[in-house]
């Protein structure tokens, strides 16, 4: 996934979940979300925890899937899964602020419609800054009642690192000065197109995608982490392999951490865990999702 996408099939069996598929939104916009069923009958909970997957993700994407629909079940909560006109491989035609118009569809539905008491937003990798993008611009961002990152890591960081960066940067710049921001770059990305307004805000400083790289300041972090007002839960991954410089980014989530008790937070709970970005194994997710239950036990 990611910059090094491309996974084994999982058998059939283990893909198997019990919900209900809803459209929201507009009639013509085709967005969907699958709600799981309630573990005890055939009734969804009295809650929801929305999780929102990364870049070249979508529905079942996260090996913690199952297990955190199960364990949310038995809080009264409803796992709810979305597939945003940026999943899977059509992220490179999106962007954070089209994300945001279309949870905001879905939490205004989930609220409305069908009468959810208490709304949790749960980011992995480029859905953290989905998260905090929502709590910055969304006109029903004090629906949410927590939040929960996990995965947070920077693009600009690793992208850095890599061969073509350069040139596909240099190219989104040029067409963004000629005001062509949503034309196609010339090269594909992880395999997808991608606009070069896109390209430019994965790998450009201080741009809508650029909320955990290293070296943003206390300064530079308040105008992205102010907007939480609500219990936040931030778990780092200590294996993770997209992070360059596990040291830098210690340092960096201690910087976070301040910036978000010194802000109106309800709660702060910054964390690691062992295991890598996704938490790919039982050994890894299990903590992570004892946390994210008893997070949102105490919301």
């Amino acid at each position: 996934r990611r910059y090094a996408y491309g996974r084994s099939a999982w058998p059939l069996s283990d893909l198997k979940m019990d919900g209900r598929l809803i459209r929201f939104g507009e009639k013509n916009r085709q967005l969907l979300a699958f709600v799981s069923l309630s573990q005890c009958g055939a009734a969804v909970c009295k809650n929801a925890l929305i999780l929102v997957a990364g870049l070249t993700e979508g529905l079942l994407s996260m090996e913690y899937t199952q297990l955190l629909s199960k364990e949310l079940s038995s809080r009264d909560y409803s796992l709810v899964q979305v597939n945003l006109s940026s999943s899977f491989m059509q992220f490179g035609i999106s962007s954070l602020k089209r994300d945001c118009q279309e949870l905001t569809e879905l939490v205004r539905a989930l609220k409305e419609t069908y009468s959810f008491q208490k709304v949790v937003l749960l980011g992995h990798s480029t859905g953290c800054q989905d998260a905090l993008y929502y709590l910055r611009h969304s006109e029903l961002a004090s629906a949410l009642d927590g939040v929960v990152l996990q995965g947070a890591v920077s693009d600009r960081d690793i992208l850095v690192l890599e061969e073509t960066t350069p040139a596909m940067l240099e190219e989104s710049v040029s067409l963004i000065a000629d005001a062509k921001g949503q034309k196609l770059l010339s090269k594909l990305f992880l395999g997808a197109p991608i606009t070069a307004e896109r390209c430019h805000s994965l790998m450009g400083r201080l741009t809508d995608d650029d909320m955990f790289s290293v070296d943003l300041t206390e300064e530079e972090l308040r105008p992205i982490l102010s907007p939480v007002k609500v219990p936040i839960l931030v778990a780092f991954s200590e294996q993770d392999q997209y992070v360059p410089d596990k040291e830098k980014q210690k340092e960096f989530a201690e910087r976070m951490d301040r910036v978000l008790r010194g802000s109106s937070a309800a709660s702060v709970t910054v964390r690691y865990f062992t295991g890598d970005h996704g938490l790919t194994e039982p050994r890894f997710y299990e903590p992570f999702v004892d946390s994210v239950c008893k997070f949102v036990c105490e919301i």
